[in-house]
């Protein structure tokens, strides 16, 4: 009976935690609800909502993105010297700041950190460092690194530059070239900075596997503490932690899976969890109705969109025994190119919109990829594809849907025969429904078969974009770094970002020439240019611009969401 009773008090006292946000010691316990778990709490290695919401208060990067989307240094003493003609970087990082497990931070450790980022095969964030070569240490605090291309009249035949496995090896075949955007980039969850002589050490006794899973080390203002599988991930305090100035009170932060997105927010509105995010807009309002707060982004930081496999025989471009068609010119007479269009045309993105459960309002029906950066969208549709479309409905237009559907080869009109990527359980499932039903009203073929998968597979469909498992996807993506073209567009950045694999020429000769100009009136007109060719390609159907939504409880106060839409909790207080 003892032994029962003292099971019952275990059980209930970690209830208390959860419910009250406190502990019988009197430590301050913030709890964050989360809809899946965390793919592994490495920088580089992931790039998801939940994983970024650890990573950025368990790790540091050289520069810190505010929520108002200013750069400043991060671990960085100051901004960097930049010298030659916008290609040299001399990067100070600051004395003093010490890793969770009490190392000192030294160039080293950055160093190791961007070969990392840039070399390492599972690394998801190798844009960060596409343009970077000459990677040196000055001192124990001082580093310098050039920005360039890979430059074929200095390489062998057929060497390319995904053969470079080095920043030395590129400083042989790179030619210097500006890239506007490098600091930026710097400030990115991928170019966290980790512990090079605890990687190193954990490379040889076997324990790096584990990385990120049951263990992690960084710098940040809170440390790992512990992993429980499917149920929660826990951070303690870092006494330590560098900048003194941070105001919060949390002694602890659970992140709480709660795969439901009904029982996280009923566990929300009973105060079991003090933070969720991607509120829907149905559930925002009833948040509201209830006393919580909901906290949003800053303008429309990303939009939703359908994407094409532009590998796929059936929506993109293939040669003759199927391989993709890198040539860099689409043939937009192509039957593939044509059903591309003619979905277009099927789609009624205002239906998205306004529906109390999907957006609710909360999102404008947007006719191109951005909609509030600065660097890019397009002011003036004259001469676009924008002129075809409006803000109420987008391109929606039935008949000419109808009209170029019924033109194209019986080959492309078996029911079916696009399948369709969506993470399952999300607000992405319910569009692509949306989408699926406009088409089969608009063609009068029900072509669309939706494959709902877990979050991690969707990150592999979007890296390998093979035709074999996926033609159309529904996601989201943000838009609030200063090139953002590059990073969805470019035809020779590999990550996942790059889902659809698009590369045309004529873009990409404005996509380097963006890349190259530092930020202004020439870098803007460059990506504008750039844009208006991918619309008109399609290999994206913009759908909504949207802001993110999130929910707090009415005693929290000092969070600030960043403009990836992601919590920054380092200054996070808890009230009574």
């Amino acid at each position: 009976m003892r032994k029962l009773m003292f099971v019952l008090f275990i059980v209930l006292a970690a209830g208390m935690v959860f419910a009250g946000g406190s502990s019988d010691s009197g430590e301050v316990v913030l709890v964050v609800g989360q809809s899946t778990d965390p793919v592994i709490l490495d920088g580089p290695m992931y790039s998801d909502t939940p994983t970024h919401n650890l990573n950025l208060v368990l790790y540091n990067r050289l520069y810190d993105l505010t929520p108002e989307g200013v750069l400043e240094p991060d671990l960085a003493v100051d901004m960097p010297v930049i010298e030659e003609n916008g290609t040299k970087y001399t990067i100070k990082i600051k004395q003093g700041v010490k890793f969770h497990n009490g190392n000192p931070l030294t160039i080293d450790d950055v160093i190791f950190s961007f070969n990392r980022g840039a070399f390492h095969e599972k690394s998801q964030m190798k844009s960060i460092y596409a343009m970077m070569y000459n990677v040196q240490k000055v001192d124990e605090y001082t580093m310098t690194f050039r920005t360039g291309k890979f430059d074929s009249s200095k390489a062998p035949a057929g060497m390319k530059d995904s053969d470079l496995k080095t920043f030395e090896e590129r400083g042989k075949y790179y030619s210097p070239a500006s890239f506007g955007s490098q600091v930026n980039q710097l400030s990115w969850l991928g170019a966290s900075i980790n512990d090079k002589e605890t990687m190193e050490k954990a490379a040889t006794d076997g324990t790096l596997q584990d990385y990120g899973l049951t263990w992690a080390v960084g710098t940040g203002s809170f440390k790992f503490d512990s992993w429980r599988q499917g149920d929660s991930v826990t951070l303690v305090r870092n006494p330590d932690y560098f900048d003194q100035s941070i105001k919060s009170n949390v002694d602890k932060i659970i992140f709480k899976t709660i795969r439901d997105p009904s029982a996280l927010k009923t566990a929300f509105l009973n105060k079991e969890v003090d933070l969720i995010m991607n509120v829907v807009p149905l559930d925002a309002r009833e948040i509201e109705r209830q006393g919580g707060k909901i906290l949003t982004t800053s303008g429309y930081f990303g939009y939703h969109y359908l994407g094409f496999n532009m590998n796929s025989p059936r929506v993109g471009q293939v040669n003759a025994d199927g391989t993709p068609d890198k040539d860099g010119v689409y043939d937009l007479n192509a039957p593939s190119a044509k059903l591309r269009e003619a979905i277009l045309y099927a789609i009624n993105p205002a239906d998205i919109v306004n529906s109390p459960d999907i957006m609710d309002k909360r999102g404008i029906v947007s006719l191109q990829y951005m909609e509030t950066l600065p660097f890019g969208k397009i002011t003036d549709p004259r001469g676009t594809r924008m002129e075809q479309g409006n803000n109420q409905t987008g391109y929606y237009n039935p008949t000419r849907a109808k009209q170029i559907f019924d033109a194209l080869p019986a080959s492309y009109k078996q029911a079916g025969s696009l399948k369709c990527t969506v993470l399952s359980g999300s607000v992405y499932e319910k569009e692509a429904l949306v989408v699926k039903d406009q088409v089969r009203r608009a063609l009068g073929v029900d072509l669309i078969n939706i494959e709902r998968v877990a979050l991690s597979e969707v990150a592999t469909r979007r890296g390998t974009a093979d035709p074999n498992t996926w033609d159309l996807i529904v996601n989201w993506t943000q838009t609030d770094d200063s090139y953002y073209i590059f990073v969805a567009f470019d035809g020779f950045n590999t990550s996942l970002l790059h889902d659809t694999k698009y590369y045309e020429a004529a873009a990409q000769t404005y996509i380097d020439q963006g890349n190259s100009l530092p930020n202004g009136p020439a870098r803007n007109e460059a990506y504008q240019n750039a844009q208006k060719i991918i619309l008109n390609a399609l290999p994206r159907v913009p759908l909504v611009a949207m802001q993110g939504i999130s929910a707090s409880q009415t005693n929290i106060e000092g969070v600030a969401i960043s403009p990836s839409g992601s919590f920054r909790l380092k200054n996070v207080v808890k009230n009574k």
